[in-house]
């Protein structure tokens, strides 16, 4: 199987760790992929990159359409792994994404996305 840059992945490591991420980096040599780890089932893992056999990957589907949330916590990503193509494609379609929903007033229980942590929780001061 082939992969891609960028392309959303799950699978397990050669130690039977169950990650979750994108493809990073392509080891061909190895028959390998480079995961960036954004959810896994050891903790420690998340946020890094993993090499992981390619035979044990499959691709997930992807979202064609992303909140205003999930394109702020992609932007962290890209970031992250300064890729300015990707943050460039990024902003813009937050950018769009904000110029058609308008003007947006807030009532007492709506809590904005700005006030929010990487999980979605509420900061605390």
């Amino acid at each position: 199987m082939r992969f891609e840059m960028g392309e959303w992945v799950a699978g397990r490591t050669s130690q039977g760790e169950l990650i979750q991420g994108f493809v990073n980096s392509i080891l061909s040599m190895q028959g390998a992929a480079g995961i960036y780890v954004t959810a896994s089932d050891r903790v420690e893992a998340i946020g890094t990159e993993i090499a992981v056999p390619v035979g044990s990957l499959r691709s997930l589907p992807q979202a064609t359409k992303f909140n205003e949330e999930q394109l702020r916590n992609l932007i962290d990503v890209s970031l992250a792994i300064r890729d300015t193509a990707w943050f460039g494609e990024l902003t813009g379609e937050l950018a769009s994404l904000q110029s058609a929903a308008g003007e947006r007033r807030f009532s007492e229980t709506d809590v904005p996305v700005a006030w929010r942590n990487r999980l979605g929780l509420i900061a605390q001061e």
